[in-house]
């Protein structure tokens, strides 16, 4: 398979290394989990508003 290189330098694409993907789902947990916090408490107080 021949190896991917960026557009702009030429130079080969880095491939992802063991600690990354740890890193990665870390990362998604601590922007996801307030989120969705954020999108439940809205929905929860948004719902009164429209139960009538």
């Amino acid at each position: 398979m021949p190896q991917q290189t960026t557009e702009q330098t030429g130079q080969p694409t880095p491939e992802p290394t063991s600690n990354q993907v740890p890193r990665l789902v870390v990362t998604w947990l601590v922007v996801t989990v307030p989120l969705a916090y954020g999108l439940f408490q809205t929905i929860k107080g948004v719902i009164p508003l429209f139960a009538g």
